[in-house]
């Protein structure tokens, strides 16, 4: 029905229009926006067709808050990873591990058919092809991230009431067997005895410049992390002020990490940004006593670096007065066994190496809870992962029967 304002006729748009504008490109754009919904828009050649777009998606919205199983896997994952997000606003879920499940939804499951049925059509053979699609490249431990996002995505869709606590279509999904995979599960890295202290020589070495101390910057980092057993996040996240004294002994509390993520905010100029999180379990929260080789390497550090601008009150730093990344810290070490003629050695290899020597140590199951809190880990893990004994021992009980 017509209006009049000030003696002129003009037509009232139809209830909906206000979201339908024209593009740049000469078509028409449909845009829906919800609270709690992340926004969607619908292009097309006409008005007539935006809106009928649209209109569809009211619809589908208005059937979803009752039944998601009649919505598209596809768009029910944005609504999935859009709530996380909001989660990570609230400061309960790590923005880093965001970042992973948007990686491998975009990845591995948003261009599949599975991702394009809905839940009601959807079955357990569809999400194991996607979980099975790329068996013969991928680890098994990459194969079990898109199995979990399936997984995590139906159960907090169930938890939320959105799907039937009955839709147990996971417990019929297919994980292929770890060791019928042929790319084999890469197993833990360790530092051969012989060249630890090859790599902790070279990385104190002096410098020939009068203006440098160290050959390598982060050479003193490197015996740090071999005599501390601290993940690498963990080193990048450690302060001054996390440095404590106790009976003319330093130790370091370790309470932060520093990643860098997907950088989300509004107008953001960097595809990426650093950020300092609490670790992602409570067993990594701990205080680290430290030894002498530790501790030197710790004095060398706070007289090394300068002000670190992105936090003044952390501790490593580049030239420029930014955080160093893990990658630069790695590449020092692959120049240090390189110069040594050894094998090149991961970053983590150096947690592995200060962890299993640690272990070893242990005589009682008391000392093995003691290693799993330096380390930060839980008793299983660390039982798992580095209470293991080596070949020659086991050949000596053999030998010893006889």
């Amino acid at each position: 029905m017509a209006t009049t304002t000030k003696g002129t006729q003009q037509k009232r748009r139809s209830k909906g229009d206000g979201s339908i504008f024209k593009n740049k490109r000469g078509g028409w754009t449909a845009r829906y926006r919800k609270k709690g919904l992340p926004d969607k828009e619908f292009s097309a050649p006409t008005k007539g067709e935006a809106k009928k777009l649209l209109d569809e998606w009211k619809v589908k919205i208005a059937i979803q808050d009752a039944i998601t199983s009649n919505i598209k896997v596809c768009d029910y994952a944005q609504k999935y990873l859009y709530r996380k997000s909001l989660y990570v606003e609230a400061g309960i879920f790590k923005q880093s591990s965001l970042d992973r499940l948007e990686r491998t939804y975009n990845t591995h499951i948003r261009d599949t058919e599975a991702a394009r049925l809905s839940f009601n059509n959807l079955t357990a053979d569809d999400i194991t092809q996607t979980v099975n699609a790329n068996k013969d490249t991928l680890s098994y431990s990459s194969i079990k991230k898109i199995y979990l996002f399936w997984s995590a995505m139906i159960k907090h869709a169930k938890n939320m009431g959105e799907l039937p606590n009955n839709y147990s279509i996971m417990n019929s999904v297919i994980m292929p067997a770890e060791n019928s995979l042929p790319v084999e599960t890469k197993e833990i890295e360790i530092i051969d005895e012989k060249d630890i202290p090859i790599i902790e020589e070279i990385a104190m070495m002096p410098s020939p410049n009068r203006n440098e101390r160290f050959l390598y910057r982060y050479g003193p980092a490197i015996v740090f992390l071999l005599n501390t057993g601290l993940r690498g996040g963990e080193l990048l996240a450690l302060g001054k002020s996390k440095i404590i004294w106790k009976d003319s002994r330093r130790y370091v509390k370790i309470n932060k990490t520093l990643s860098r993520v997907k950088n989300r905010d509004k107008d953001a100029k960097t595809k990426t940004k650093l950020v300092l999180t609490d670790p992602k379990y409570p067993n990594s929260v701990r205080i680290v006593p430290l030894n002498k080789k530790a501790d030197f390497c710790l004095q060398c550090m706070l007289e090394l670096y300068d002000t670190n601008y992105f936090e003044k009150d952390l501790i490593l730093a580049t030239q420029n007065h930014i955080s160093p990344t893990l990658q630069n810290i790695r590449n020092t070490l692959v120049k240090i066994c390189r110069r040594a003629g050894i094998q090149e050695y991961s970053l983590h290899a150096l947690r592995h190496t200060f962890a299993t020597n640690i272990v070893r140590k242990t005589t009682n199951m008391g000392e093995l809870k003691d290693a799993a809190e330096l380390l930060g880990d839980s008793y299983d893990v660390v039982i798992k992962t580095y209470f293991h004994t080596d070949s020659q021992k086991k050949v000596d009980l053999v030998d010893a029967i006889a």
